[in-house]
């Protein structure tokens, strides 16, 4: 079943590759068309797979290290938190490369924020981490909101951004995307069963020798900083960290082994379709922010999903 999970992604992948303004034909490309498909598309598919992998990913963890099905990136402040800093960087007239970077330093300082105010005695509180993420959301919805009206110069440019889109695609995003998604990745697989235990009683995998407290919160650390970087390179693109693990637990399960993989996997390809989607559903060459395909697309899916499997959606 994985290896039919990864035929169906890369197959999506090349269908996205020749998807534009302009449809490529692979039997007969020119060489400017070679251009375009091996310098913009190829890279462009490529970061969308890896943007999709890393949002789905940490949903996973997120819901599960949280023992709630609503928690994401949003939810637990990441998100937003990370858009703070880009927005004021694009208020200011900060030059495109350091947009990511300013994203990227507010959202490692929400994630101490967060995770400072749900410690007590030692111990990460869920529902107090719950609670933290929604109050960082609300300031740094305000904060948001003040820049937009404010800057009214940036206004355009700062609603782009917030609606999500893959831009500003390059190998060295490309490379680091995929190194951070892969050391998690292989962190999390290789504690599978621990967070299983985790899941079902932590009492249980206390006393069969698991450390909850280390394993709660090295997995939060990691599944935040890959929404924060994620959101630092895409802006935000909501639905993907909430829906793709409720989808994986629906379909395959709860096993964390399997939800892990195939939260990845189905983060990655719903991203990537709905990029390719973005670039065509307009005439004229005009792009449509891909946020708002996945959420029209997810939000969707979710509704059918309640309607079909609302019994088995949360304990699989």
């Amino acid at each position: 079943m994985r290896g039919l999970a990864i035929i169906v992604l890369m197959l999506a992948g090349a269908v996205a590759m020749l998807a534009g303004p302009q449809w490529l034909d692979p039997l007969s490309l020119s060489p400017l068309q070679r251009d375009i498909l091996l310098e913009l598309r190829l890279p462009r598919v490529l970061f969308a797979a890896l943007i999709g992998a890393m949002l789905g990913l940490s949903g996973s963890v997120y819901q599960l290290t949280l023992k709630n099905p609503l928690a994401d990136s949003f939810t637990t402040g990441a998100a937003s938190s990370s858009a703070l800093g880009a927005v004021l960087a694009i208020a200011l007239g900060v030059p495109g490369y350091w947009v990511s970077v300013c994203a990227f330093a507010t959202g490692m300082a929400g994630l101490v924020l967060v995770y400072r105010m749900s410690q007590h005695r030692g111990r990460i509180n869920p529902v107090t981490m719950i609670l933290a993420g929604v109050v960082m959301n609300i300031i740094a919805s305000a904060v948001i909101s003040f820049a937009k009206y404010y800057f009214e110069d940036s206004l355009n440019a700062i609603v782009y951004w917030l609606m999500g889109g893959i831009f500003l695609v390059s190998w060295d995003r490309l490379a680091l995307c995929a190194g951070l998604l892969a050391l998690t990745y292989l962190f999390l697989s290789r504690r599978a069963v621990a967070l299983n235990l985790l899941a079902l009683d932590e009492a249980s995998a206390q006393s069969l020798g698991v450390n909850v407290q280390r394993l709660r919160a090295s997995a939060f650390v990691l599944s935040t900083l890959l929404v924060a970087v994620a959101v630092s390179f895409s802006g935000i693109i909501g639905f993907v960290g909430l829906i793709v693990p409720h989808v994986a637990r629906s379909l395959f399960g709860s096993d964390m082994n399997n939800n892990l993989f195939y939260s990845a996997v189905m983060g990655s390809g719903l991203l990537v379709v709905s990029d390719a989607v973005s670039r065509v559903v307009i005439p004229g060459g005009a792009e449509l922010p891909v946020g708002i395909i996945t959420a029209v697309v997810g939000g969707g899916f979710f509704f059918y999903l309640l309607h079909t499997r609302r019994g088995s959606l949360w304990n699989g």
